[in-house]
């Protein structure tokens, strides 16, 4: 991913990230907004040049078409390295065509070549397809958050 394509891609994923939030919690739109801001800030306080950090298009081997991105980052998990998927996603009208299983064979790949043993991520519980995607390649779910509204 080029400086240019990440300026476009975060412009895109703090409301991306905030509207995953109002869908999948009981967090306002107004409040969705600024954490995500947040969050991003965060998690990129170097933005494109932030340690650990890898962001990348993919595209058709065949054709070289653009097919969707990925955003992965080396960290410390249960005190060993582990390759963090920030975000994968498939460009809309090209999904359903195995892009999404290529992409998570990549990211395989790119752990084994980093000596990193373990792959983490988080899923939304509306994302259906990319829950089934991740257990279908023998994902184990780890941890389900829940609430209840009272009157």
């Amino acid at each position: 991913m080029t400086r240019a394509e990440f300026d476009a891609y975060l412009a895109r994923a703090v409301p991306s990230y905030a509207h995953d939030l109002v869908g999948n919690t009981a967090i306002p739109r107004a409040e969705a907004d600024r954490l995500a801001e947040r969050a991003l800030a965060e998690i990129l306080p170097d933005g494109w040049d932030t340690r650990d950090h890898r962001f990348l298009v993919a595209a058709d081997e065949a054709t070289g078409e653009r097919v969707g991105i990925l955003w992965l980052a080396v960290q410390r998990r249960a005190g060993a390295q582990a390759l963090w998927i920030y975000d994968i996603a498939v460009d809309e009208p090209l999904r359903g065509r195995g892009y999404g299983r290529a992409l998570m064979a990549h990211v395989e790949e790119l752990a084994v070549a980093d000596g990193i043993g373990r792959i983490e991520l988080n899923v939304f519980r509306d994302n259906t397809r990319a829950r089934t995607l991740y257990a279908s390649l023998g994902y184990t779910e780890m941890s389900r958050q829940m609430y209840k509204t009272i009157a």
